[in-house]
């Protein structure tokens, strides 16, 4: 069952994001222009220590070769599918990754898929198409300037694109035959993100995705700023941002994560957070939460919710 935590965290005021987040690392394999993951049942992920706070995502991971080879794996770090409407797309564009200490090389690539998962990716691209163009179309519904139009199978009823991007960092990692390698990985994490929200419209569109008890809907509630504006109550609302980790990839690499913990940093006492969580975390001091367990293996991706009360003067 998921957990439900509600926690104080760190505020930071930010214009319109696209939702996004991490996460991570998984084997894959190439078809067509595509990235499938893999299972690698010959490579172990021994640890896997994870922090997220909004401004900052940092991964440290050791991974064991069981077999009696050298094995030689492309990597693939997936992101969550962008969001356009009415939200801006942030690029995640200080990615860094060390393996044994030393920082390498990634390529980047956007990977473009229809519902059923058909990847479009190279078709996309022949058309001349990018985030900036679909950002574009999914704004002001018109063909950008020199484009092409893109095939009705791509959209929907509404005209509306039918099709998700992501960014996928990639590299060819060796995993020497019965040895551990150590890789990491820190960036500053896209969210999403906007103008405040009146607390009833927060808790109808986040109940599900954030696991939103009534303790975490009240103090949603306690945020709601509401002023006074010519002798009127004017509601401004609660900051919020959404922030998502893909977690469940950690099942790609042979059996349990050995050892998992998970860090949540908050800067001030009165944000608040919610997320589904399959674990309790624990505070460990005034600003730090966490959870630690050994043979842990995930069954959802992170969806977190971070809440603050509006700062107006």
């Amino acid at each position: 069952m998921s957990a439900h935590l509600v926690i104080p965290l760190f505020a930071i005021a930010l214009l319109v994001y696209g939702e996004t987040a991490s996460a991570n690392d998984s084997s894959f394999g190439d078809a067509n222009g595509s990235i499938t993951l893999k299972y690698q049942p010959n490579i172990s992920m021994d640890k896997e220590s994870l922090f997220i706070s909004e401004t900052e995502v940092r991964v440290d991971y050791v991974f064991t070769n069981i077999s009696s080879q050298d094995l030689i794996v492309p990597i693939a770090f997936p992101m969550p599918p962008m969001f356009f409407g009415s939200a801006d797309h942030s690029s995640i564009d200080n990615f860094t990754l060390k393996v044994n200490g030393k920082t390498q090389p990634t390529q980047h690539r956007l990977v473009a898929q229809l519902a059923d998962k058909t990847d479009i990716s190279t078709e996309l691209k022949q058309l001349g198409w990018g985030v900036d163009e679909v950002a574009y179309f999914a704004e002001y519904a018109e063909i950008p300037k020199g484009k092409s139009a893109l095939p009705q199978q791509w959209l929907d009823e509404n005209q509306q694109i039918a099709f998700t991007l992501s960014d996928y960092f990639v590299w060819q990692q060796t995993f020497p035959a019965g040895q551990s390698v150590a890789i990491s990985h820190s960036y500053s994490p896209s969210i999403s993100t906007g103008v405040p929200y009146p607390a009833s419209e927060i808790i109808d569109t986040h109940t599900e995705l954030a696991c939103l008890d009534e303790s975490a809907k009240q103090g949603i509630r306690k945020r709601n700023l509401i002023v006074k504006q010519d002798g009127e109550d004017q509601e401004i609302g609660v900051e919020w941002s959404h922030l998502s980790y893909i977690l469940v990839t950690a099942n790609n690499w042979q059996g349990a994560i050995k050892d998992f913990k998970l860090t949540l940093k908050k800067s001030q006492p009165t944000d608040l957070i919610s997320l589904c969580f399959d674990g309790e975390l624990k505070k460990t001091d005034p600003l730090t939460f966490e959870f630690q367990q050994k043979q842990f293996t995930p069954k959802q991706d992170l969806s977190i919710l971070f809440i603050r009360k509006p700062n107006i003067e």
